[in-house]
Formats: C-alpha cells, structure tokens, sequence
C-alpha cells in the first residue's frame, strides 16, 4: 500500500471521542481513537466521501496525549468496560504496516487491561502487530461476498485472506469482531452471503469471535446523488426511504427479512454467538432478536455482560 500525501498534526482534544452514533437509533457506544483521517482504499459507499473533502491523509502524532486522555477516560469510567475503535475516520491497519501507529495503542491496553481496543479493518496483513498482540486487543474485519467487494471495495484485501487473518489472530490469544456491514441487497446475495457464512464457520473458531455486527447499507443524500451519478449497480437495487436523520436506508420490511435471514445462518454455526444490529431502531431490534432495547445503554449492558463473560477476572 503506497502513501500519498501524509500530512502528521499536533493533537487536538477531539482525537478521542464518543461514537456520534444517529438520533433515534441504537448505538453500541464505543469510543473513536481518530489516530488517521481519510483513507487509502476505495470503497464506493463509504460515507467519509460525504465528509472529507481533500485526499490528504492526516496522522495524530502526539502520543502521550492520547495515552494521557485514555487514562483519564478509563479510570474515570464507572461499571462499564469501555470500548475504543480506531476505525471511524479511516481503515485501522491499512496504513499501519508503513506508519506502525498501532504499536504503542495495542501495548498501552495490553498493560492497562482495562478496557477493550478494537482494529476494524478490510486490509488482511497485520504480521507486524503479532509480537504485540494481547487479550485487550480485538481484531475486526469487515467481511462481504467477494463478489461485492471486487465491484465496490477497491484496493481492500479478498475475503479469504481476511477470514486467514482472522483466524492468526485468534491462533495468536485475540478475540476477533465480524462486522457485516454494509450489507447490500442484489441480484443473487443471498446465496453470495450464505457461501460467505459458510466459510466462516469452517475457517474460523466461534469460541473466539467476540462480536458480529449486522448493518443493512444507508447513507446520506450527498452520498447518495454520487451513487446515482456513478451508477453504482450493486448499491442502488432495492427500495430505499430517507429516515429522520437524512440518511437512505432500505425500507423497514427489508430490512427485517435480511436481518432475520443472517441471524439464522449465524446462529447455524454457534448459538452461543454475540450478535448486534449497528444503529437501527428499537422496533427492528424488536422484531429480529425478540429482545427490547430502547437506549444506547441497554446495548452497552449487554456489551458488559458480553465481556465479562468472555474475560472473567482478568477486566
């Protein structure tokens, strides 16, 4: 992966912050550490294009500022175990093997063991990362069918090679994260996303994913006159409607359906599978999982529970 126009910045006290999450709507409540902003692949979808407007790739240099504000949040968290992602503003491991940005972070929660870091990424190669590897470090793919990939996320790595890297993960002591997302109806994904479940519960342990998340495609409208411009065929099949927040999502049926299709396949591999909807609605939590969530603090107890199920005595 090649670097262009990297630009390193002072930090700013905004480096570390609550995921903005959309009104309304269910969110897990982790916390961003926006070490990078802007991104070297090409997914067409992704909503940063909506948001950043140059193609300069800016990098947080200040470590001991940002080590100094994880201190103060995680000791100043009270019964909850926190969660931080470097993945908000970028892809967390794209760029890591030339800038080493993850080192320090994956090593500062390794020795504080107490609270959770989670690298989400469609990038496969983390080799660098193994002789730092720790509990406190969960590694998250993205994960579609290859189909999907080869005509809307450029430059990201296969599917099979981020399932492998999934599974050297978990043979190196981590827990890994499954996020589907965004899921995307066309022609024939149904059976594309069975294969892909498939093959996931052959190649990697259940016992060691930690989480899955399930989110259907939305975005919002300045992204979605772009999509149309472009004639993005896989991203604009099926019926979408504009939402209170300004995003296009599918309407409410489909998204149940779907949601309900993949929840029985996942649940096929292991029951016992941790498995949560990424900002929707309490109704639609309603009617996929049986289970009422009503606030962002219903998700995060069972977030809780998740974890301390997971690590007993040693959070």
């Amino acid at each position: 992966m090649s670097l262009q126009k990297v630009q390193f910045v002072e930090h700013n006290t905004d480096i570390i912050r609550q995921c903005p999450g959309t009104k309304n709507h269910i969110c897990c409540g982790y916390q961003t550490i926006d070490l990078i902003e802007g991104c070297v692949l090409s997914c067409s979808y992704c909503i940063l294009k909506a948001y950043l407007k140059n193609d300069v790739i800016k990098v947080s240099c200040d470590r001991d500022a940002i080590t100094g504000e994880l201190d103060r949040r995680i000791d100043g968290s009270a019964g909850h175990v926190l969660r931080f992602g470097t993945g908000e503003l970028s892809d967390s491991l794209a760029l890591d093997r030339q800038l080493r940005l993850n080192e320090f972070l994956v090593d500062y929660f390794g020795n504080k063991k107490k609270a959770i870091l989670e690298l989400k990424s469609k990038w496969a190669d983390f080799r660098h990362l193994l002789p730092h590897l720790n509990p406190y470090t969960v590694i998250s793919f993205s994960v579609s069918p290859q189909r999907f990939i080869d005509a809307e996320e450029k430059r990201t790595s296969p599917i099979h090679k981020r399932l492998k890297a999934a599974r050297l993960a978990q043979d190196n002591g981590c827990f890994v994260g499954l996020h589907f997302d965004p899921v995307v109806i066309y022609d024939g994904f149904e059976r594309d996303y069975r294969y892909l479940i498939e093959d996931i519960g052959r190649i990697l342990d259940p016992g060691k994913i930690i989480w899955i998340s399930l989110g259907l495609l939305r975005f919002p409208a300045a992204l979605y006159g772009q999509l149309i411009e472009k004639k993005r065929r896989y991203l604009l099949t099926g019926e979408f409607i504009r939402g209170e927040d300004g995003k296009y999502r599918y309407i409410k049926p489909e998204r149940i359906r779907i949601y309900k299709f993949l929840y029985k396949l996942l649940k096929n591999i292991d029951s016992r599978l941790f498995i949560y909807l990424c900002m929707e609605r309490a109704d639609i939590w309603k009617e996929v999982f049986g289970i009422t969530i009503n606030d962002n603090q219903g998700l995060i107890q069972l977030f809780d529970e998740r974890i301390k199920n997971l690590y007993g005595g040693m959070l």
